[in-house]
C-alpha cells in the first residue's frame, strides 16, 4: 500500500455527488476548525485511499475484509493496525472519518465502508480468459486460489471468565506433550536430577522447573498451592527480586530455577516418624476428602483438579526426576483418572440416597425424616417453600407396595396383621452408624417393573411409584480425624470402636437411584434393624469415592498445631527463666529479699510472669 495525495476522478465524483445528497462534513467552517485534529486531513485522506477505486480493487487483504462490492464494515481497530495508521487512536481516527464525503462511519464509531459501493472487478472475482495473442510475463502473474474467504470484523468472544491469554495452550491439555530437547538439555537436566541427590533437593528443582514450563493461571496455581501445601510443601514470597537478563545469562538452568524458586521443603519434612514420601496416598486424601470438602463437586472444577495433579505426576516420570517412586507416581495418576469420574457420581448420588422406600420407613417408623413433612404446615406455605419431606399416607403406600413385592411372607403377615392397627407401633430393634461400601448393584428384574407398573396403573392420580432393586453394602470403618480428639482414659491406643469386618446389609432402593451408584462407593450412613429383620437405610449423610482417605495434614493445613510442652512449677522454673533472661540464682534471691517475700512466694511469682 502507498500513500496518495488525492482520489481519482471517480473517488472526486462521489465525494462531490455526497456533498450535494447532504453528507456528513460540518456545515459551520469556524466549528470544523474548532473540532478538527490537527492530522484530520491526513487521517482522511489516507483511510479514502485505501477504500479508492484505485486501491481497493488490488488490495486483496482489504477486500477480504469489506467482501468487495457487498462493502461490508470495515473494522476501525484493523484499519489503525495499518502500518501508517498506528500512529493515531482509534477514537480519533472515527472522530475524523465521520467529516468524510467518501466514507461512512458506523453509529457507534467501530466499523467505516464507502458511502457508494465499488463496481468493477476486483481480486475476488474468476480471472478472465487470457489473450492468446499478448505475451506475459510469469513473474508478474499472481496466482489467488478461489473462492476467497471474507476475515471476521468481530472480536472472539470467549467462554465467560476467559481471555484471550487464558485460550492460548497452557500445558494442562490431556493431550498436551512436551516436544524434543537438545542434547546438551537433556545432559542439563540429567545433572540436576542425579540419583546421587537428596529427593528434597529434586523435588523443589522439579517443582521450580513445572511452573515455568506451564501457564500457571489462576485455577490451576489455586489447586496447585494448596496441594503442594498439602503434601507438606512450603510456598512463600522470594526473598530477593527479580533477575536481570544479565544475571540469568551467566546462569544454567538449575541456578535459575534455585534462585526463582518460592516453594521450598522445611528441613523438618525429612523426619520420617512424622513425614513420608507417599504420593499415592497424598494425591487419594487431597482428591477424595480434602478439595471436595474446601471447593465442591462442580465437573469443570474436578477435571480441573485432577488434571494439574496428572500433569505433574507426568514431569516427574517424563524427566525421571524420582525414579525410585516410578510406581509410585502410576498408581496416583491412577487415582486421578478415577477421581475425575467418581467425584462427580458420588454428588449426584448423595443427593438421591436413601430412595423414596427408606424415606417413606424413616417417617413411619420414626428415623431422620419422621415429622419432617412441611406440605401442610402454614409457616412453609407463607414462604412459598417447596413440600420438604413424605406425607404419612405416600409413605405407607410406598413402604407397603415394596414390602409386598420384595419382603417375606412372614414379614407381610406382619405387617398386616389384624390386631396391628398402626405401622409405628413396630419396634427399632437396633439404631446404627456405621460406613457402608457398595459391594454389589441388582436392578429390579422384569417381574419387578412389571408388578410396579400395575400398582402404578391403581395411585396413576396420586403418585407414582419406582421399581425397587437391591443395594448390598459391607461394613467400612471410616478413617477420620475425630480419633485425635478422644481422650486417653477410655481410648488409649486413639481409636473409635472399629465396624463390624465382613458384616453385610441388603437395601432396597429404587432403579434410578442405583444408576447413579458403583461398586466400591462408600458412605456415612444411619441403618435401623426394624422387627421381622427389616432393614432400613435411614440417612445417607455423605458419599464418599472408592479410594477415600483421610491424612493428618488436613489439622495442619487448617489449624496449624503448635508443640505442647509441659512445666514443672518450682525453683527448677525459676532458675530455667533466670538462665533465659541471662539472670543468675544469686539475682533471683536479691530480688526476693528485696520484696520481702519467701522462696516459695518467688517461684510462684517467676511461674506466674
Amino acid at each position: 500500500m502507498v500513500e496518495a495525495d488525492g482520489g481519482n476522478k471517480t473517488q472526486a465524483n462521489a465525494i462531490k455527488k455526497a456533498e450535494t445528497s447532504g453528507g456528513n462534513t460540518a456545515s459551520d467552517p469556524e466549528q470544523v476548525a474548532v473540532d478538527e485534529d490537527p492530522d484530520g486531513p491526513q487521517i482522511r485522506r489516507q483511510v479514502e485511499f485505501y477504500f479508492s477505486d484505485e486501491n481497493l480493487p488490488t488490495d486483496l487483504h482489504l477486500l477480504q475484509c469489506c467482501g468487495g462490492r457487498e462493502n461490508i464494515g470495515v473494522s476501525i481497530s484493523r484499519i489503525c493496525g495499518f502500518k501508517k495508521m498506528r500512529k493515531w487512536k482509534k477514537k480519533i481516527v472515527a472522530q475524523e472519518l465521520r467529516k468524510s464525503a467518501f466514507l461512512d462511519v458506523s453509529a457507534d464509531g467501530k466499523t467505516v465502508k464507502r458511502k457508494v459501493p465499488l463496481v468493477g472487478r476486483t481480486l475476488l472475482d474468476p480471472p478472465e480468459e487470457e489473450d492468446e495473442e499478448i505475451a506475459y510475463d510469469p513473474r508478474t502473474k499472481r496466482e489467488i486460489l478461489l473462492p476467497i474467504p471474507l476475515l471476521p470484523q468481530q472480536k472472539a468472544e470467549y467462554p465467560p471468565g476467559m481471555t484471550k491469554n487464558m485460550m492460548k495452550p497452557s500445558g494442562f491439555e490431556e493431550t498436551f506433550t512436551e516436544g524434543p530437547i537438545k542434547p546438551e538439555e537433556a545432559a542439563e537436566e540429567a545433572a540436576m536430577y542425579d540419583p546421587d541427590k537428596p529427593f528434597v533437593e529434586r523435588m523443589e528443582i522439579a517443582i521450580q522447573r513445572f511452573k515455568q514450563k506451564r501457564r500457571m493461571h489462576e485455577m490451576y496455581a489455586k489447586v496447585f498451592n494448596k496441594w503442594m501445601r498439602f503434601g507438606g510443601v512450603e510456598a512463600m514470597p522470594r526473598m530477593f527480586g527479580g533477575l536481570s537478563k544479565t544475571d540469568m545469562a551467566e546462569m544454567n538452568s538449575e541456578e535459575i530455577a534455585r534462585a526463582m524458586a518460592n516453594h521450598n521443603v522445611p528441613w523438618d519434612r525429612g523426619d520420617e516418624t512424622q513425614w513420608v514420601v507417599d504420593f499415592v496416598g497424598v494425591g487419594e486424601a487431597f482428591l477424595s476428602s480434602f478439595y471436595p470438602a474446601h471447593y465442591g463437586h462442580a465437573p469443570a472444577q474436578i477435571k480441573t483438579a485432577c488434571q494439574v495433579l496428572r500433569t505433574f505426576y507426568n514431569y516427574l516420570m517424563v524427566h525421571n526426576v524420582c525414579e525410585e517412586y516410578r510406581d509410585d507416581l502410576l498408581l496416583a495418576r491412577n487415582a486421578c483418572n478415577k477421581a475425575e469420574f467418581e467425584l462427580t457420581k458420588v454428588y449426584t448420588a448423595g443427593l438421591a440416597l436413601p430412595g423414596a422406600f427408606n424415606l417413606a420407613a424413616s417417617t413411619i417408623f420414626g428415623g431422620t425424616q419422621a415429622g419432617t413433612f412441611t406440605g401442610d404446615s402454614v409457616w412453609a406455605q407463607d414462604l412459598s417453600m417447596d413440600d420438604i419431606g413424605m406425607r404419612e399416607e405416600e409413605a405407607r403406600v410406598t413402604f407397603m407396595t415394596g414390602m409386598a413385592v420384595h419382603g417375606t411372607d412372614a414379614q407381610y403377615d406382619m405387617l398386616t396383621h389384624p390386631e396391628r392397627d398402626d405401622l409405628s407401633s413396630i419396634r427399632i430393634i437396633q439404631d446404627e452408624s456405621v460406613g457402608l461400601e457398595v459391594v454389589s448393584i441388582q436392578l429390579p428384574t422384569d417381574e419387578v417393573k412389571e408388578m410396579y407398573a400395575n400398582q402404578n396403573e391403581v395411585y396413576k392420580a396420586k403418585l407414582h411409584l419406582q421399581p425397587l432393586g437391591k443395594l448390598i453394602c459391607k461394613a467400612w470403618n471410616i478413617e477420620d480425624f475425630k480419633e485425635y480428639d478422644l481422650p486417653q482414659d477410655r481410648y488409649p491406643n486413639g481409636k473409635l470402636p472399629r465396624a463390624d469386618e465382613g458384616k453385610t446389609y441388603e437395601f432396597w432402593v429404587e432403579d434410578g437411584v442405583l444408576t447413579e451408584c458403583f461398586e466400591g462407593m462408600k458412605m456415612d450412613a444411619r441403618v435401623l434393624t426394624l422387627e421381622g429383620d427389616m432393614v432400613i437405610l435411614d440417612e445417607v449423610k455423605e458419599a464418599m469415592c472408592s479410594f477415600w482417605k483421610w491424612l493428618p495434614n488436613e489439622l495442619w493445613m487448617e489449624r496449624h498445631p503448635r508443640e505442647l510442652k509441659y512445666l514443672n512449677k518450682g525453683l527448677e522454673d525459676v532458675m530455667e527463666k533466670a538462665e533465659t533472661n541471662n539472670k543468675d540464682m544469686e539475682g533471683v534471691m536479691e530480688k526476693a529479699e528485696i520484696n520481702n517475700k519467701d522462696m516459695k512466694g518467688a517461684e510462684m511469682r517467676f511461674v506466674d510472669d
